[in-house]
Order: structure tokens, then C-alpha cells, then sequence
């Protein structure tokens, strides 16, 4: 018996308003990759989607530095008068 490929279905659509240039640039760049426009800009916007969203959700430091950090955020609190003193002074969004 033969397996058969299962097939994703795309249903959602995302349309783009272009100037003429933008447009030219992403046909030139699609067809050097050897892609379909839809193809290429899904890509790519997909891979700049996913490298910015992984800058705000987790960082890797070398295994020495790693140690530091978490030798810092083990230590104990200390009172830090000139920043508790900074964060009770009124701001902008302090009614006057």
C-alpha cells in the first residue's frame, strides 16, 4: 500500500499594497532565488518574524558568561537607595 503525501491547506491570504519599485525588487529577487513571489516573500518574512520574536524570548551566552549571569541573579537582593529614590519621584503620567 502506498502512502500518500498529506497536503497542508493554505486558506489565509495576505495582500500587499507596493509601489512599483518594491514590486520590482521582490520579482528580480524571487526569480535569482528560483521561487515564486508568494514563496519568497513568505520566506523571508517568515524567517525575520521568527529571528525577531527569538530576541525577545531567550538569549545564549558563552558557558563562561553563563555561569556569571547565573551567579549574579543567585546572589542575594541589595537595597539600591538612589534607584528606589529615582522610581519614587512623579512622572509625566503622574496627575499634577
Amino acid at each position: 500500500m502506498a502512502l500518500s503525501k498529506q497536503r497542508t491547506r493554505k486558506d489565509d491570504r495576505l495582500e500587499l499594497r507596493l509601489e512599483p519599485a518594491s514590486r520590482r525588487l521582490l520579482d528580480d529577487a524571487a526569480a535569482a532565488s528560483s521561487m515564486s513571489v508568494s514563496a519568497f516573500v513568505l520566506a523571508h518574512a517568515t524567517e525575520a518574524a521568527r529571528a525577531l520574536l527569538a530576541d525577545r524570548t531567550s538569549f545564549v551566552l558563552p558557558d563562561d558568561r553563563w555561569d556569571a549571569f547565573t551567579e549574579l541573579i543567585e546572589r542575594d537582593a541589595r537595597p539600591l537607595p538612589g534607584l528606589a529614590a529615582f522610581l519614587a519621584r512623579p512622572t509625566v503620567f503622574d496627575e499634577a
